[in-house]
């Protein structure tokens, strides 16, 4: 699989490569972004962030032979998200929830611990980390979880927080 993932300037991009080891890993951000690769991933630029962001996201998947598209950009989600029709029609898989699921997950970070541990779910099925115990493996199934979630341990019922950067 080859996936897109925006945000690739960010400290918590990097820490997500990991869940992706094996796979085509293609790091997006907008702006002026760093002209090295490595190994595990290759960077590319979404030029400047504007208005049409699903539309830019599309033709870059595209371009791009993608077929897999995280967006992590707090200003990305609900426009992706209400798009995801369209890149289904082209074969492209989006990690995030459906739009009206959206306010069960999506919180402002500053009020998550980015310490807190994470967890991708892919259609419910939860993809990594493997160790998972089998409450978190329920709470993907429960919720038709799609996208990188952070998942509080403190809270008295589990619960999902959708992942993104500012």
């Amino acid at each position: 699989m080859k996936i897109l993932i925006t945000g690739g300037k960010s400290a918590g991009t990097l820490k997500l490569l990991k869940a992706f080891e094996g796979h085509e890993v293609v790091l997006a951000d907008y702006g002026d972004t760093p002209a090295f690769g490595s190994a595990a991933y290759t960077f590319i630029s979404l030029g400047e962030a504007n208005d049409a962001i699903a539309h830019n996201l599309m033709n870059t998947c595209l371009d791009h032979g993608v077929d897999c598209l995280l967006p992590l950009h707090e200003f990305e989600v609900s426009q992706v998200s209400k798009s995801l029709v369209l890149f289904e029609e082209f074969n492209i898989t989006v990690l995030l929830p459906a739009l009206l699921d959206l306010p069960k997950f999506f919180y402002p970070q500053q009020d998550v611990d980015s310490k807190c541990p994470w967890a991708i779910f892919v259609k419910g099925d939860l993809k990594y980390p493997l160790d998972a115990d089998e409450k978190q493996r329920e709470l993907g199934r429960e919720h038709d979880l799609n996208g990188v979630f952070y998942l509080p341990q403190e809270l008295d019922k589990p619960t999902a927080i959708l992942f993104t950067i500012k």
